[in-house]
């Protein structure tokens, strides 16, 4: 498995890729919480179409105008993913991230 960190820090194990969704690893658990790759592609069209825009990894409450609202409110799916899939796309040079909160997210250009 590979390793990263959260923007917060925290270290998590994933397996897969962006292109293809990541499955991610919890330490106190055996088993894996799956990102689809449809997924991903919604957060990266998110940054890429309303850069600057914050994260929103939280649920409750849900952070107004922030990825993790648009895919909570209109995908059904956990703003949670933002604190997984976010460092990915850091690393891949797709964007950048401010190093404190609110975590305001840039495209890369």
């Amino acid at each position: 498995m590979k390793q990263s960190r959260t923007v917060m820090g925290k270290p998590f194990r994933y397996n897969g890729a962006l292109s293809k969704g990541i499955g991610v690893r919890f330490a106190d658990s055996k088993t894996d919480w799956f990102i689809p790759a449809e997924i991903i592609e919604i957060i990266k069209t998110e940054i890429a179409q309303r850069s600057p825009v914050l994260m929103g990894a939280s649920r409750k409450p849900l952070v107004k105008n922030s990825v993790g609202e648009t895919l909570y409110r209109d995908h059904g799916f956990s703003p949670r993913a933002m604190s997984y899939v976010l460092p990915l796309l850091v690393e891949a040079g797709f964007c950048t991230v401010s190093p404190s909160r609110p975590y305001l997210i840039r495209i890369s250009r």
